[in-house]
């Protein structure tokens, strides 16, 4: 009996020195400051976002950022505990507007921002938002995935403000702006229709790097022959 009693505290205090390194392993912290700017780049996205009313530029502006970041499973690490996340470095910028043209904001948005050999960080996404410069309320434009940023694209959208405590979008023309009582309130003054425009001589996209969440299982497919089922079965 008293072999029994000094096991259990044995076998309590081994059970955490056990997980110990790999928890010092999991908790491993990684430089996420930003690579250096690249001092001349070259890959530019060349983007306008325009006021399709040109009196909409005296009360609304336009706002772009852009995220960037790295995914790659050597640039980043897991986050110790239940929770599992990936941890990676990302931060998102002001991109300034480069036109003094009220209808028409103009911006650069550089694919080769930063240079480093390994864990550089590339544009995941630019995101446009449409600002009342009287309230401060923003709306989201729904745009910046890859197939929107080739070159020569244009998209199209129109922008409902009124107040709410809500997160407010654009929609693109073919969604239409919904009608709903949420919506249908709004006055056409107050739906501004915007275009944004990927200048023709704009660089190509770089490759998606291989990313840390492109690596889940996926299912095996079914070589197997479906099951005949009797006339009139049941079985589901």
């Amino acid at each position: 009996m008293e072999t029994g009693r000094s096991i259990a505290p044995f076998r309590w205090t081994a059970f955490p020195l056990l997980f110990l390194p790999s928890i010092a392993f999991s908790a491993e912290t990684k430089d996420f400051s930003p690579p250096s700017l690249n001092p001349h780049p070259k890959e530019t996205l060349h983007v306008t976002v325009s006021f399709d009313r040109p009196e909409d530029g005296k009360r609304y502006a336009i706002v772009m950022k852009a995220l960037y970041q790295n995914q790659q499973s050597e640039c980043g690490y897991v986050e110790p505990g239940w929770n599992r996340r990936f941890i990676y470095p990302k931060a998102t910028y002001d991109i300034p507007n480069m036109s003094r043209n009220s209808r028409v904001a103009v911006f650069d948005i550089y694919l080769d921002r930063y240079k480093r050999d390994t864990c550089n960080w590339e544009l995941a996404k630019p995101q446009v938002r449409v600002r009342d410069a009287d309230s401060g309320t923003d709306v989201v434009v729904f745009w910046g995935m890859r197939e929107s940023l080739s070159a020569g694209t244009e998209y199209r959208a129109i922008c409902p403000f009124r107040r709410s405590d809500h997160a407010l979008r654009c929609f693109s023309n073919e969604e239409k702006v919904p009608d709903t009582t949420f919506y249908s309130d709004i006055p056409d003054s107050r739906r501004i229709p915007i275009t944004i425009r990927v200048s023709a001589d704009s660089a190509p996209l770089h490759s998606p790097l291989p990313s840390h969440f492109s690596k889940s299982v996926e299912p095996m497919p079914s070589d197997a022959a479906p099951i005949a089922r009797p006339a009139g079965s049941n079985n589901q």
